[in-house]
């Protein structure tokens, strides 16, 4: 058992106990409780807002890349100036020359059509968003869209992340775009390889804060994300779920 605070980012975990009784009696007002499960934001997600990008032979609506990944992907702009894509601005363009990532997030950008070497064009940065979807005709969730962009599948014929999918579509999931946090996540919630999603709606994110909120965030199964300073990520108890 460790706190919040002490929890790694990005892991999956299982709510002990909150040591505060406001703060628990508040958490619980939200659906979380001894038991609920959630995630740990990765710092880079909680600064970054996702991105949707276009490359060379990329969709025509380009896709859509969380803030921890798009802060990991360097590009050179025409004037050789150089930034990630998280750095760039609307419309900006340039050419990717690096990345700071691991072999995954390598294999990521491939099946999304991009590679080093490869033209990039930043197409507009994304407000927080919830996707409402079924999985496999049963259970209704809600992500968020930095999650939702790391379920790759195929919709009428095409592969596409379920950012592109359009409602009331069938969505068969081929793979994770992530590591194996995510894939837990998800997994979590039913959401694996071979099942078929069907997204109903999306609507704009909800998010609530106990502190500053560029120092630590959960997001719910709910679809939340909830924001914590320090002193109040201490008082939450934690357990990872293995």
């Amino acid at each position: 058992m460790i706190t919040l605070e002490e929890a790694p980012a990005g892991a999956l975990l299982r709510l002990v106990k909150v040591i505060d009784r406001k703060l628990a009696d508040s958490l619980l007002r939200m659906g979380l409780w001894q038991g609920s499960t959630l995630v740990k934001v990765d710092t880079e997600e909680i600064v970054r807002e996702s991105v949707r990008v276009k490359g060379a032979g990329g969709t025509k609506g380009g896709v859509v890349l969380g803030g921890g990944m798009s802060a990991k992907i360097m590009v050179q702009k025409a004037d050789g100036t150089k930034a990630s894509v998280a750095q760039l601005e609307r419309n900006d363009e340039g050419q990717i020359v690096a990345l700071t990532g691991g072999p995954g997030l390598r294999d990521t950008l491939e099946t999304l059509g991009l590679k080093i070497g490869d033209p990039v064009k930043l197409l507009r940065k994304l407000p927080p968003m919830i996707y409402l979807l079924v999985v496999d005709r049963k259970a209704r969730v809600r992500i968020q869209e930095g999650v939702a962009a790391k379920i790759w599948g195929v919709m009428d014929g095409l592969t596409l992340q379920f950012t592109s999918a359009r409602v009331d579509k069938e969505f068969k999931v081929l793979k994770m775009l992530g590591g194996s946090r995510v894939k837990k996540y998800l997994s979590s919630m039913g959401i694996d390889p071979g099942v078929t999603l069907i997204l109903q709606g999306i609507e704009q994110g909800k998010r609530i804060s106990y502190g500053p909120k560029k120092h630590c965030a959960i997001d719910t199964q709910e679809g939340l994300r909830v924001y914590f300073g320090s002193t109040e990520a201490s008082l939450i108890l934690v357990d990872t779920v293995e």
